[in-house]
């Protein structure tokens, strides 16, 4: 993996400081996962002159330490915490998606800057609040009233068993399907946990032009994550969630950016509390009116604040100050 990462980082630093000292930019922004490329931005910085910026969307040694690839307490845990600190600080400027998670990225970077919220954006526009029944529903012979959607990544991170321990718990229900799509690492396992399950069906990640077919499939959208990943990671898939107009049932605590962000438009559970998860699935299912409010504040929420353009336009706003 090293020797890998060695090789995409020789191959890329040529391309990447021809290109700065060519057009000579005001700012150079790195996106990361991969902080490994940190070097080759600073370099590429200093030989333009250019303001170099670093925006997180998942804190790797955070989300490594969350979901055990990495030990806090040896050799290897403690060199990748001091490795990130030194990449992060590299950087005139950071910036990352969620509130939480610019408060940790300060605490990364003593000293520096304050970091600058740039959350992550729906296209309003292309995801559609639709209420006629997607087609989706014929594609995949569900025949059930009620759809609870799970979409994205199948990682560790995400604490999707929780998904599988409700489906068997609300199995009794004729009126519920439960969809998990998407591809991923423990997508095998997955798989082979609901075999036996007649109210899960597993299909894998759709093409993006379908995504507001996808998730309009959805009654209730299912957002599941770890406690332990709280303050390094807001899922993306979020954004597209709320723009679709459907009540989400989160994994997070009360104090959580993801708990916050969902608030009046959805219900936040403890992470792995499989009754609490079952009975707030239950609950909306069983509440018309109550999904109905949510849906509405659901779209409400994306329009006010994840709407691409008002985004972009104050990071624009943001660097025509700095520059």
């Amino acid at each position: 993996r090293l020797a890998h990462y060695l090789s995409f980082f020789i191959s890329s630093i040529g391309p990447l400081l021809w290109r700065a000292m060519k057009e000579r930019p005001d700012h150079i922004i790195m996106v990361a996962p991969a902080i490994i490329n940190a070097p080759a931005v600073w370099f590429a910085g200093k030989l333009s002159g250019a303001k170099t910026w670093v925006h997180v969307q998942d804190f790797e040694v955070g989300a490594g330490m969350a979901t055990g690839l990495l030990n806090a307490g040896n050799f290897v845990g403690r060199l990748a915490i001091a490795t990130e600190k030194a990449l992060l600080s590299l950087f005139d400027q950071a910036s990352t998606i969620s509130p939480g998670m610019c408060i940790r990225m300060n605490t990364l970077r003593p000293g520096h800057r304050p970091t600058y919220e740039l959350r992550n954006w729906a296209n309003i526009d292309h995801i559609q609040y639709l209420t006629e029944p997607s087609p989706y529903r014929k594609e995949w012979n569900i025949d059930a009233p009620y759809v609870v959607l799970y979409s994205g990544n199948i990682a560790f991170k995400q604490g999707i068993e929780i998904v599988v321990d409700a489906a068997k718990q609300l199995k009794r229900r004729s009126d519920l399907q439960f969809v998990i799509c998407g591809d991923g690492p423990y997508r095998a396992q997955l798989i082979d946990m609901v075999k036996d399950l007649g109210n899960v069906q597993v299909h894998p990640l759709q093409p993006v032009e379908r995504l507001g077919q996808l998730l309009s499939l959805a009654t209730i959208h299912l957002l599941p994550q770890k406690a332990a990943v709280a303050d390094s990671v807001l899922p993306s898939k979020l954004t597209n969630m709320l723009a679709s107009g459907r009540p989400i049932i989160v994994t997070a605590e009360a104090h959580t950016d993801l708990a916050a962000e969902i608030r009046g438009c959805g219900v936040a559970v403890h992470p792995g509390d499989v009754a609490a998860f079952s009975a707030a699935i239950e609950q909306l299912l069983d509440d018309p009116e109550r999904r109905l409010e949510y849906s509405e504040a659901s779209r409400r929420r994306a329009e006010d604040i994840w709407d691409r353009e008002n985004i972009l336009n104050r990071l624009f706003n943001f660097l025509t100050a700095k520059a």
